[in-house]
C-alpha cells in the first residue's frame, strides 16, 4: 500500500490498485467519528456515444446512467438494498452527474465491514429482469416529469438545449420520456458491462479507522469474484457547432415572477485538464469580482430592483465544452442584460485591489473541504477521474495575478448568446 503525505495540507492519503484494477484510496482522518465511502465509475449522462479500443461504436438511449443507477439499488434476489444499509445504521445514496455515477454510504459505526461488503457487493452486480425494467421506466418517467413542473430545473434545461444542438447537454440527465421508453433491458447489460468494470471505479474512504484494515476488507471482498476482460472505451465528442443552437427563447410557466438566463457559449482550445482549470478560476475570479458585493455598484442594482435575491451566475469549463450562465429573477430582462453587458465591459483595474482578498477566502473555502467527509471525498473523486492533483485549484488560486483577470474578458463573445426567458403570471395580468 502506498502512502502520501501533502505536508502543507498536513493530510496522508493511503492508496492501492487491487488485481483486478479497482483503485482504493483511504484518505485518513485522525479523531474523525464518523467514516464515509464513495464508489464511483467515470460515467455519466453526457457518454452515450462510446467506442471500444477494437474501433466498434456504442450508442446508448440518453438517461441510462441515470437508468443503471436505480436498477442497482433494486435487486430481484429479494435484498432491499436500501434497508439492509438501513439495518447497519449506515445513510445511503447514490447520484448520477453529467460525468460521473457515485454510490455512498456513512456511519457512525466503528466496523464496516458489512457494510462495506453491501456496497461492493450490490454495485458490482446487475442483476435485472426485463419485467422489472419495465416497471422502472414509469418510475423515471414520473421522476422526470415532477422536474419539469419545477421552474429553476426547467430554465436549465431550456438553457441547455438552446446552446446545444448535437451536444448530449440537451437531454436531461435522466433523459426524456421516448429515450427512456427505448431502454431495453440488454441494453443496460451491454452499458453495464462496458462501464462498470472494477478497473473503471475508484473507492474513496474518508475515515480515522485503520488504512491496512480497510484496504484488506476490500481485498477479501474482491478475491471471490470474478469479472469479464475489460475493453478499453472511450466517449465519442459530439460534432457540436460552436455557435449557440437558438439566441433566445422563451416560454411560459405558471410562476410569480418571470426568470431568465443569459449564456455565453464559450470555444475553448484544446487543453489539459490542468490548464482548463486555471482557465475556469481566472474567469470565476473575474466574474466574482464584477458580480458580488465586492463590488460597490452591486448594491445599487439591488435597490434599483435589477436583480434580486434569486441572482448569480454559474460556469463550466469541459473537455468538449464551456459556457458562463447568468441568471435572475425581472419582468425587465432589457435592464438585466444592459447590466451584465455594461459590467464585463467596465474598467476591472479599480476591483483589483480586492482579488488578495478574494483570493484567501477561496483558499479558506479549499481548506474547509479537507474538514467536511462528503466533499473531500467527492473532490478527491473527482481529482482521480480528471486525472488532476487534488490540491491543483490550491495552487492555481494562489498563482492568479491582475493579468490573468484582466485575459478573462476575452471569453465572452457577444456573438455566443442565447437568452432563455421563462415568462411569469404577472405578464398576462
Amino acid at each position: 500500500m502506498n502512502k502520501q503525505t501533502n505536508e502543507e495540507l498536513n493530510e496522508t492519503i493511503y492508496s492501492e490498485v487491487l488485481e483486478n484494477g479497482l483503485k482504493v484510496y483511504i484518505l485518513n482522518k485522525p479523531g474523525f467519528k464518523n467514516t464515509t465511502v464513495y464508489y464511483g465509475i467515470p460515467y455519466g449522462s453526457l457518454h452515450i456515444n462510446q467506442v471500444d479500443q477494437n474501433g466498434k461504436n456504442y450508442h446508448f438511449n440518453p438517461g441510462i446512467a441515470h437508468f443503471i443507477e436505480h436498477k442497482l439499488f433494486e435487486n430481484n434476489k429479494g435484498l432491499d438494498v436500501m434497508e439492509r444499509f438501513s439495518q447497519l445504521s449506515c445513510n445511503v445514496n447514490a447520484f448520477t452527474s453529467h460525468h460521473e455515477t457515485v454510490y455512498y454510504f456513512s456511519t457512525s459505526l466503528s466496523t464496516i465491514d458489512q457494510a462495506l461488503n453491501l456496497l461492493l457487493d450490490f454495485v458490482q452486480e446487475l442483476n435485472i429482469t426485463k419485467s422489472s425494467v419495465e416497471k422502472e421506466k414509469g418510475i423515471i418517467i414520473q421522476e422526470l416529469s415532477m422536474y419539469q413542473q419545477m421552474p429553476e430545473q426547467r430554465l436549465m434545461y431550456e438553457t441547455y438545449r438552446a446552446l446545444f444542438s448535437l451536444h448530449p447537454l440537451k437531454f436531461d440527465i435522466g433523459g426524456d420520456e421516448a429515450s427512456v421508453k427505448s431502454i431495453t433491458k440488454e441494453e443496460l447489460e451491454e452499458c453495464y458491462t462496458l462501464n462498470y468494470h472494477p478497473s473503471q471505479a475508484s473507492i474513496i474512504i474518508v475515515s480515522a479507522l485503520d488504512p491496512q484494515t480497510l484496504v484488506d476488507m476490500i481485498v477479501e471482498n474482491q478475491k471471490h469474484k470474478q469479472f469479464l476482460k475489460r475493453l478499453e472505451i472511450k466517449p465519442i465528442q459530439a460534432n457540436e457547432p460552436v455557435t449557440v443552437n437558438e439566441s433566445y427563447y422563451e416560454f411560459k410557466m405558471d410562476i410569480q415572477a418571470s426568470k431568465l438566463t443569459y449564456t455565453y457559449k464559450i470555444a475553448l482550445p484544446a487543453l489539459n485538464s490542468q490548464k482548463r482549470l486555471e482557465e475556469e478560476w481566472k474567469v470565476k475570479l473575474f466574474l466574482e469580482l464584477l458580480f458580488s458585493s465586492i463590488n460597490p455598484q452591486y448594491e445599487e442594482w439591488i435597490k434599483s430592483g435589477i436583480i434580486h435575491d434569486y441572482f448569480g451566475y454559474d460556469l463550466d469549463f469541459a473537455e468538449d465544452y464551456a459556457f458562463v450562465i447568468f441568471y435572475g429573477e425581472t419582468e425587465d430582462k432589457d435592464s438585466f442584460i444592459h447590466l451584465i453587458e455594461i459590467s464585463l465591459n467596465q474598467d476591472i483595474d479599480p476591483l483589483l485591489i480586492y482579488l488578495k482578498g478574494l483570493k484567501r477566502r477561496y483558499l479558506s473555502y479549499a481548506y474547509r473541504i479537507l474538514d467536511d467527509q462528503d466533499d473531500y471525498a467527492l473532490s478527491y473523486l473527482h481529482s482521480i477521474f480528471e486525472q488532476s492533483d487534488f490540491d491543483a485549484s490550491i495552487k492555481i488560486i494562489k498563482a492568479i495575478e491582475a493579468k490573468d483577470i484582466k485575459e478573462a474578458r476575452n471569453y465572452f463573445d457577444q456573438k455566443m448568446i442565447s437568452l432563455v426567458y421563462m415568462r411569469g403570471n404577472k405578464l398576462d395580468s
